[in-house]
């Protein structure tokens, strides 16, 4: 008898763990919401240097206007969203810009969740 109430709290702990990490990969945004504007060509390292690995670093820096961009979260396709001040690249603020890891290039806005 001990053995099946502890079989089910088990069971129910377990279905619980999974639905609760399954809604942790399902609310991130996969796609976009639409491109950005005024981005740089490639976003490089805070030493001005480009990223040659596949790692996503923080910050990012636009080469433009020395502006940094702070990572939030990374996706499991080598891209990551980053924040941005308000406004910046047509970023408003439940929104994330979304890079390329590896070429620092701009995919485009994702929301925030």
């Amino acid at each position: 008898m001990r053995a099946r109430v502890v079989a089910g709290v088990l069971i129910l702990a377990a279905s619980g763990g999974c639905s609760t990490l399954k809604h942790h990969l399902t609310t991130v945004p996969e796609t976009v919401a639409r491109p950005a504007t005024d981005t740089p060509g490639t976003f490089v390292l805070a030493d001005g240097s480009p990223n040659l690995t596949t790692d996503c670093p923080t910050p990012l820096q636009d080469p433009q206007d020395k502006g940094a961009i702070q990572l939030v979260r990374v996706l499991r396709n080598g891209l990551a969203d980053y924040s941005v001040p308000a406004g910046k690249y047509g970023v408003s603020d439940n929104e994330l810009l979304r890079v390329d890891c590896t070429t620092g290039r701009t995919i485009g806005i994702a929301r925030r969740q």
